[in-house]
């Protein structure tokens, strides 16, 4: 078997197949059962559990495609040891010879190997066995694609969406860093991995590198063909489609896109074609948000989305700055409203100034990987026929065509959208009072007290009659008196009313 080991596959730990979801099935009748495959085709070709592919022993079934299938695989060396569950790409035979797929396994291979980052899937090795299957042995992982996520609840919240994009802006700060364009970013290529053993939330990887390029690189192979377009036209830059040679500038417009879809629910330009799709990112105005979205998070949408690679962010860098800033000074505000009945305690609501500046997570260290750090964070990934980025063969094929859920109460009743023209400063809307605004909370002396409260007195007095302050007892002539007054007032105002009626 030819192959080239990019690095070799982490070893096996105890309960590292219990983290890993895959099909086991002991039959081709079983997987046929399990998965409803009805390609016979496929199932006659398919690796059952215990099988081996060159050094790589079958745990179980993953997915299928067209193509080939994709396994959960480990990795047996020569002295017998075991790797840890790996995902395989093996291709038919039928492919082999197609030049396309084995430049884009080498694409993968190439850059694993250049980025050492744990927000970008890891690549171990690539090859072909002696029956003429190419494959491809990655890193497995547990979870789901953000479009999947997007299909099922229709739209995230801005802090989510800050969330799982400052986790893909490290990715493409390693990305760029290394001299790498991915030019395919969008939510079926950002993987969100589920928590390992000791980790507390899902981690995002970008997955698919198979049409990156080197930033240096001024001729592409895989655009050797005059008038194809490489690339997904709902997320494609505007001058990616006119030149293909375009530098990083181009991923964070098609992340400027991704985050307007996650907010949303909705892409911002689809045409009746590819060709509409394409022509609408290079002469249409972004359509605007709605105007529940905080201006400065719309605002960082916007300028990501510049039409000239100039008027938008200058590097994953900058974008992750301005983003970090907007969640740290925005995050208290979505907190759980507190009981009405209990004070506030302003004091517990602090905004550091110096961390808003930050880098991410504290710093440029903190913003890239260590070395070290892929290789320690291993998580299973569990990629998916859907992860492979389709190339659109020519302009005016069919888009991919959005499964957007139907519009929650929530959406239905928000207010009517407004176009944000420029960030707004957002110091006294987001940030606590200071020590100097705070109300004083300090206990009020009695008169303060009886002051501001008219009907205090009233209320206790009522319960409590013998607190009344001045004369109490009333003499019979003084109210022999008032009972008269009274009678003498309700018949004027009789004869009042009756003159009114009969006049």
């Amino acid at each position: 078997m030819k192959s080239t080991v990019v690095e070799p596959p982490p070893d096996f730990d105890d309960g590292d197949e219990d983290d890993v979801d895959f099909i086991r099935a002991s039959s081709v009748q079983d997987l046929a059962n399990q998965t409803n495959i009805g390609n016979e085709e496929v199932l006659d070709r398919v690796l059952l559990p215990g099988k081996r592919f060159g050094a790589y022993e079958i745990l179980g079934f993953v997915a299928a495609g067209g193509m080939g299938e994709i396994y959960a695989a480990r990795r047996i060396k020569s002295d017998g040891t075991k790797s840890r569950p790996v995902a395989l790409k093996v291709i038919t035979a039928e492919y082999a010879n197609d030049w396309r797929i084995i430049e884009r396994f080498k694409r993968e291979a190439r850059i694993s190997k250049a980025i050492r980052s744990r927000h970008v899937a890891r690549v171990y090795e690539f090859g072909e066995s002696p029956q003429g299957h190419v494959f491809l042995a990655m890193e497995l992982l547990n979870g789901e694609e953000l479009f999947d996520k997007l299909h099922r609840q229709g739209m995230l919240s801005p802090m989510e969406v800050a969330e799982v994009t400052l986790q893909i802006l490290k990715g493409l700060h390693q990305i760029h860093e290394s001299g790498f364009v991915h030019r395919d970013i969008k939510p079926e290529n950002i993987f969100l991995a589920k928590p390992s053993k000791d980790a507390t939330e899902d981690k995002v990887k970008i997955i698919d590198f198979g049409i990156a390029k080197r930033a240096e690189d001024k001729s592409d192979p895989l655009l050797s063909v005059a008038g194809q377009i490489y690339g997904t036209p709902q997320y494609i830059a505007p001058e990616q489609a006119i030149n293909p040679d375009v530098d990083h500038r181009a991923d964070l417009y098609s992340l400027g896109i991704l985050m307007y879809e996650c907010v949303t629910g909705n892409l911002p330009f689809m045409g009746e074609s590819s060709y509409d799709t394409i022509v609408a990112h290079q002469n249409k105005d972004v359509p605007p948000l709605p105007s529940s979205v905080d201006p400065e998070f719309a605002h960082i949408i916007f300028q990501s989305l510049a039409k000239t690679p100039d008027e938008r962010f200058q590097s994953a860098l900058e974008m992750g700055r301005l983003l970090k800033k907007w969640r740290d000074e925005t995050s208290w505000v979505e907190q759980t409203e507190p009981d009405l009945g209990m004070d506030l305690e302003l004091d517990s609501i602090v905004v550091d100034d110096e961390t808003t500046e930050t880098i991410m997570d504290s710093g440029a260290e903190a913003f890239s990987d260590s070395a070290n750090d892929g290789a320690k964070n291993q998580q299973p990934v569990t990629p998916r026929s859907a992860a492979v980025t389709e190339i659109d063969p020519t302009p005016e094929v069919t888009p991919r065509k959005p499964q957007t859920p139907p519009p929650t109460a929530a959406s239905k009743t928000a207010e009517e959208p407004k176009t944000v023209d420029a960030p707004k400063s957002t110091a006294t809307a987001s940030k606590p009072l200071s020590t100097s605004q705070q109300p004083d909370t300090s206990q009020p002396d009695n008169s303060q007290a009886a002051s501001s409260n008219p009907h205090q007195d009233v209320t206790t007095d009522l319960r409590n009659p013998a607190n009344r302050t001045g004369p109490q007892q009333v003499s019979e002539s003084e109210a022999r008196n008032a009972q008269v007054i009274t009678g003498v007032a309700l018949g004027i105002l009789i004869l009042a009313v009756l003159w009114a009626v009969f006049l």
